[in-house]
């Protein structure tokens, strides 16, 4: 869970200031970036979708639970501070990006666990 965690705090910071970048000036430097609203509330939602990833067993449920967790974050977060930038959009747009990669993950792990037992089974001599 931890390692899931970590992950949804990396591309939520990713993302974050990804999507900073379009409302700041350019002159702008990079702990700035780090340290806007945008993306503390993309690290608070890819923890809560990592946290949510970790539990579920289905990618397609990962995905669209994720957008809704974005979406919840984002209004939350414009409830406490009057930040106004489109919750809903932003949300469902960092809830689809994170629900994505940690999509991406669960394939790529379960394409990787099913190789590993074709390759068992090929080593015990059930092939074809």
């Amino acid at each position: 869970m931890i390692i899931k965690v970590l992950i949804g705090i990396t591309f939520g910071i990713i993302t974050g200031m990804s999507i900073t970048t379009m409302f700041v000036p350019k002159d702008t430097i990079l702990i700035e970036l780090f340290l806007t609203k945008i993306t503390a509330t993309s690290i608070i939602t890819g923890v809560v979708c990592g946290i949510y990833a970790h539990f579920t067993k289905s990618k397609l449920q990962t995905f669209m639970v994720s957008i809704l967790i974005g979406i919840a974050v984002f209004y939350i977060k414009y409830f406490i501070t009057g930040h106004h930038y489109d919750p809903l959009n932003m949300g469902a747009f960092v809830g689809a990006i994170l629900g994505g990669i940690f999509t991406i993950i669960k394939k790529f792990k379960q394409s990787i666990n099913v190789h590993s037992k074709i390759q068992k089974y090929q080593e015990n001599g059930f092939s074809n």
